[in-house]
C-alpha cells in the first residue's frame, strides 16, 4: 500500500469511531492499541490524552520533533439527516475532496491523526526522535491542552497539525473564553385559545466561529432575538426556544413556537414575512434564510414562558454582541475580538446559551465578559465564564518557522505565508507551558469545517503529507 493511500485508510478508520468532544475514549484506545503493537512507547492520562514516543530512523539526528492533533471533532448534522452518532461517519468522495453525507466530516482534526498514525506505521520514512501529542476536548476550548502534563518533553520543535490552509504558515492565534448565561424558566398556562405556529430558521450557512466570523454569516440565535424583539408589539406568547449547536459553531438552526390568539394569526403570519425580507436583504450578499411555519390546531391551556422570563430573554439576545468587534492594527485584515452565540437549549428547567469570545488581546477578551456580566446581572439568573485559554504571540525569531518555508517554496515552487488566526490553537497552552519552544501549525486545505459542508481537498492532503515527511527528514539533519 502507498504511503498516502495508509494515510487515507487511517483517516476513514478515525472517522468512524465516533468522537465528538468528551467521548474521546474508544480513540484514544484505538490508538494506543495502534502504538503498542508497533513496540512504542504510550503514555495516556486520566483525560484519555496521549503522548507517544518513535525513535529516530537515523543517527545524530539532534533534539525530538513534537507532532501534535486533536482527538476530538465537531459532530453537527443536517435537522433532516437520518446519521446516527454511534455509527460513526462514512467518508465519501468525488475527484476532488473528502466529504461525509449530512453530517461535518471530522477531517479537523482527524487529518492530523491519519498523518501520526501513518509516520507511526512506517519503517523507511527518515525522521528524528518523535514525541506524538494526541489531545481531547479541543473543540470545546482546548481542555486537553490545558490538563496534559508534558514536562516529559524533550522536544523544543513543535509543530501542531490543526491548521486548515496550505502553505500558510501560522505563528500565532487568539485566546479564547466560553460563557454560559442560564435562566431557570418559569411558565404559566393560558386561559384562552391560542394557535401553536412554530417558526424554524432555514437556510443559514454556519461555519466556523473563529475562521469564518468575520464573512458577514447570519447567527440564527441573533437573529432569533430580533425576531422575539420585533414581534413585542403583537399579543404572541412564546415557549420552546431553541437552537442546538457548539460554542465554536457559528448558529445555523433555531426555532421557537409561538402560541397566537386565532383573530391575530394573520397579522402575525404578516409580520413574520416582514422579518423574514428584513433578514434577507440584510443577508443577501453573505448568507440566505427563510422560516419554516408551522402551524397547529387551537388548544387551551398552553404552557408558555411568563412574560417576564420572555422579556428577558428578547433583551438580552438584542444586547449581546455578536461577530466582529475589533480588527488588529498590527496585523492587516486580522480580526483582533470576536464573539459568536453558539446554542440555546432547554433541560431540566433551565435554558443555557452557550457563547464563544476570542480575541488576540487579553484586555480586549475581558471587556467583552465585562459586558455580557452586565447584561447577565439584568437579564438572567446565573452566568458562568469558563474555558479560559491563552494566545500564542507571534515570534520574531523561529528557525523552525524558516526552515518550515525555505522546504515548502523548495517543493512546491509556491510561495509560503505567515499568519496569525483568530481561532484558538493548542499552541498557546504550548507556548505557556514551556516557554522557549519553537512552534508553528501547519495543515492541509480544509473547507467549512464545524459545518455539514466540511471538506478537505485530495490532492493537498497528499501534497502536506509528502511536505511533512520531507520536513521531518530535514529536521533529522
Amino acid at each position: 500500500m502507498a504511503q498516502i493511500e495508509k494515510v487515507i485508510s487511517y483517516f476513514k478508520k478515525i472517522c468512524s469511531i465516533p468522537r465528538a468532544s468528551g467521548d474521546e475514549k474508544a480513540v484514544s484506545e484505538y490508538i494506543t492499541r495502534f502504538a503498542r503493537e508497533r513496540g512504542l512507547s504510550v503514555t495516556r492520562d486520566q483525560d484519555y490524552n496521549l503522548i507517544i514516543r518513535k525513535p529516530a530512523k537515523v543517527s545524530d539526528a539532534g533534539e525530538p520533533v513534537i507532532l501534535q492533533g486533536h482527538l476530538d471533532m465537531v459532530y453537527v448534522k443536517e435537522s433532516s439527516s437520518g446519521h446516527i452518532y454511534e455509527d460513526g461517519i462514512e467518508v465519501k468522495e468525488n475527484e476532488e475532496y473528502y466529504f461525509a453525507d449530512g453530517t461535518s466530516l471530522g477531517a479537523d482534526n482527524g487529518i492530523a491523526i491519519a498523518y501520526c498514525l501513518a509516520i507511526l506505521d512506517s519503517d523507511d520514512l527518515e525522521h528524528p526522535d518523535l514525541e506524538i501529542v494526541f489531545t481531547v476536548k479541543e473543540e470545546v476550548g482546548l481542555v486537553g491542552a490545558d490538563m496534559i502534563d508534558i514536562a516529559s518533553l524533550k522536544g523544543t520543535r513543535f509543530i501542531n497539525l490543526d491548521s486548515e490552509e496550505e502553505g500558510v504558515f501560522y505563528t500565532s492565534c487568539a485566546g479564547g473564553l466560553r460563557c454560559r448565561m442560564i435562566w431557570n424558566i418559569e411558565t404559566e398556562s393560558l386561559e384562552d385559545e391560542r394557535i401553536p405556529l412554530k417558526v424554524i430558521f432555514r437556510g443559514l450557512a454556519g461555519g466556523h466561529s473563529g475562521i469564518n466570523i468575520g464573512m458577514g454569516l447570519g447567527n440564527a440565535i441573533a437573529l432569533l432575538g430580533r425576531l422575539l424583539w420585533l414581534l413585542k408589539e403583537l399579543p404572541v406568547r412564546i415557549s420552546a426556544l431553541d437552537a442546538p449547536g457548539k460554542a465554536n459553531a457559528i448558529a445555523n438552526h433555531a426555532s421557537v413556537c409561538l402560541y397566537v390568539k386565532p383573530k391575530e394569526l394573520e397579522a402575525v403570519k404578516t409580520k413574520l414575512r416582514e422579518i423574514e425580507k428584513i433578514f434577507q436583504e440584510e443577508l443577501q450578499y453573505t448568507d440566505s434564510v427563510h422560516f419554516e411555519l408551522l402551524e397547529e390546531k387551537a388548544t387551551a391551556g398552553a404552557k408558555v414562558y411568563t412574560e417576564k422570563y420572555q422579556t428577558d430573554l428578547y433583551n438580552a439576545l438584542m444586547l449581546l454582541p455578536y461577530g466582529v468587534s475589533g480588527y488588529s492594527f498590527a496585523i492587516e485584515g486580522l480580526i483582533e475580538t470576536s464573539m459568536n452565540l453558539g446554542s440555546l437549549t432547554f433541560k431540566d428547567g433551565k435554558l443555557t446559551l452557550l457563547m464563544s469570545v476570542r480575541s488576540s488581546v487579553a484586555s480586549q477578551k475581558y471587556m467583552l465578559r465585562d459586558k455580557i456580566q452586565i447584561i447577565a446581572n439584568d437579564y438572567c439568573d446565573n452566568c458562568i465564564f469558563e474555558s479560559d485559554y491563552p494566545g500564542w504571540q507571534y515570534r520574531k525569531e523561529s528557525p523552525l518557522r524558516d526552515t518550515a518555508m525555505v522546504l515548502y517554496e523548495k517543493l512546491f515552487q509556491k510561495k509560503a505565508e505567515v499568519a496569525a488566526i483568530h481561532a484558538g490553537l493548542e499552541c498557546g497552552y504550548w507556548d505557556a507551558k514551556k516557554p522557549g519552544m519553537d512552534i508553528i501549525s501547519i495543515g492541509p486545505d480544509l473547507f467549512d469545517v464545524h459545518s455539514v459542508n466540511e471538506k478537505v481537498s485530495k490532492e493537498s492532503v497528499s501534497r502536506m503529507w509528502v511536505y511533512l515527511t520531507e520536513l521531518l527528514k530535514t529536521l533529522s539533519k
